[in-house]
């Protein structure tokens, strides 16, 4: 598109529907994102865009993807503290609105120092909100001179905020997807020497990598057969044993000699934890493994607890 041409109704809707078949492929979020920020500033005739998302712990604004000419300065590791902005982050944060400013030299939503590195002038920022969460913000603005942004322009920049919200809430879940593996490996790592998942139905899902160098055996070998027949025990030895104590039902702990990959006995001392969901249903079951030598003590373990969602956390 030319300099100073008009962006017609046929061009933004193309642009918006090749950026929703973006998101709604799930290719790699970054490259998605990466694009949202190159493609928003032809639409709305400026040539920098950012992506900054927002720490509900520190409250602050980090920038995650920006774009713009390579002689003007960047937004790339900017990070912006709510308490610095408070108007402005009242109207993005709490009401979740978007925002223009005319001026950002003279406007005080933005600190002096930022609009000054930045060379802000005319400043459109728009709320990136997922599932009722407020998660970032895109900010858009012209190096090249003071830009009027039309009520168009305005809801053009609020859909893509929306289409960019898809894949960001996706990287932030994998992200804390993958905290959560990382916590419960430590704490795992800590208690015994290996864990061991299974459904209801008693069908191994997966091997934890302590459980692996205990046992030889991989997931890959493992997922989906019977932990009777992988391990060589009964199908009573496999399930777990239940006893009765003043919270209720409770697993108890039983003493097992499992067959490794390689056809050798480990003895080990093993505890059950209970995954159910909303509605008390088991999901899963997690057997942590404690190795025992002939007649020996565990090396390491505690009592293990039940295991229950947040949602069916008694209040």
């Amino acid at each position: 598109m030319l300099p100073g041409e008009e962006t017609d109704e046929t061009q933004i809707l193309a642009a918006l529907l090749g950026i929703a078949e973006m998101v709604g492929g799930l290719p790699d979020a970054e490259e998605v994102l990466a694009a949202i920020v190159r493609i928003a500033p032809s639409l709305v005739k400026v040539d920098r865009c950012a992506l900054l998302t927002y720490d509900e712990t520190s409250r602050e604004f980090h920038t995650l993807e920006s774009f713009g000419p390579s002689s003007a300065p960047s937004y790339e590791g900017l990070v912006l503290r709510e308490a610095d902005m408070p108007r402005l982050a009242q109207r993005l944060v709490k009401q979740r609105l978007p925002i223009v400013m005319k001026d950002a030299s003279k406007d005080p939503l933005v600190p002096a120092a930022v609009a000054q590195r930045l060379g802000l002038r005319s400043v459109l920022i728009a709320p990136v909100v997922c599932r009722g969460r407020f998660i970032g913000a895109l900010w858009l603005d012209s190096t090249a001179g003071p830009h009027y942004f039309t009520s168009k322009e305005i809801n053009v920049v609020a859909g893509i905020a929306t289409e960019a919200a898809i894949p960001l809430d996706a990287s932030r879940t994998a992200e804390a997807l993958a905290n959560e593996r990382r916590r419960f490996a430590a704490l795992a790592g800590s208690l015994c020497e290996g864990v061991i998942t299974v459904g209801p139905d008693l069908r191994i899902a997966s091997l934890d990598p302590g459980a692996e160098r205990l046992l030889g055996w991989t997931t890959s070998e493992t997922r989906g057969r019977r932990m009777a027949d992988v391990f060589d025990i009964s199908e009573a030895e496999a399930g777990i044993s239940w006893t009765k104590d003043a919270a209720g039902p409770s697993p108890v702990r039983k003493s097992l000699k499992l067959r490794a990959q390689d056809g050798r006995l480990v003895e080990c001392r093993v505890a059950a934890a209970v995954v159910r969901d909303d509605g008390g249903e088991i999901v899963e079951i997690l057997y942590a493994l404690m190795a025992t030598g002939p007649g020996g003590p565990p090396t390491r373990g505690g009592q293990i607890a039940e295991v229950v969602t947040p949602a069916s956390r008694p209040e």
